[in-house]
């Protein structure tokens, strides 16, 4: 009966463990694909801010300047593919989570501050520089717990597991009970034939050594 128990709740395990699996390989996508999107967006963000900065400078005719200016074209291809990144990245979040809330944040204010001094037609971006860097920081921070997460498992593998040494140590412990209730009746009644069998001869002997002689 144990032992059906047990095969039973270690094919659940197996089961778990395998559908666990899976999971850990699409949160290894979502990762990659996450970690792209930001790439996208940070160097696209910085692009525009230095862009617009060269832009706007008073030197704007110097021939330093002139040779890393990005055409018109270019400047919309950098706009589509900031907008494009950060919309991926919100979709991949999942807000109920602390720090993709925060990162969601972080990005967001860099945004708004990129916005605020193109709108205000400013010629300092170091504070919206400053944004998209502590965003890129914290990122990496994001980015290396979901690794974690995968590297250690799901929560529910991670439980499973545990219950299954348990239950699999216990298991250990009755089979050794039970073996050596087993070997110690069997070693009892070995004991207690080779007693009666000592008796047996012991009182035949004697018998024997009653009897009158002729």
């Amino acid at each position: 009966m144990f032992a059906s128990i047990v095969g039973g709740f270690f094919s659940l395990v197996s089961l778990v463990s395998s559908k666990e699996q899976k999971v850990s390989e699409f949160r290894q996508e979502w990762i990659s694909g996450l970690r792209d999107d930001l790439s996208v967006f940070f160097s696209s963000a910085r692009a525009l801010c230095r862009t617009m900065q060269e832009t706007r400078s008073p030197n704007t005719t110097d021939d330093d300047i002139q040779y890393f200016k990005f055409g018109k074209e270019k400047v919309g291809h950098m706009r589509l593919a900031a907008a494009d990144a950060f919309y991926r990245i919100k979709l991949r979040l999942n807000t109920k989570e602390p720090e993709h809330k925060e990162l969601q944040r972080l990005l967001e204010t860099a945004i708004n501050i990129q916005n605020r001094i193109n709108i205000n037609k400013g010629l300092d971006y170091t504070e919206a520089l400053d944004a998209i860097e502590r965003a890129s920081d914290y990122s990496q921070d994001v980015l290396k717990t979901e690794w974690e997460r995968v590297k250690n498992g799901e929560p529910t593998y991670r439980r499973l597991k545990i219950i299954a040494f348990a239950v699999l140590g216990f298991g250990l412990l009755i089979f050794s009970f039970s073996s050596y209730v087993i070997l110690s009746s069997r070693l009892s009644g070995t004991v207690s034939e080779v007693a009666a069998t000592k008796l047996i001869s012991e009182a035949n002997n004697k018998s024997n050594n009653e009897k009158p002689k002729n």
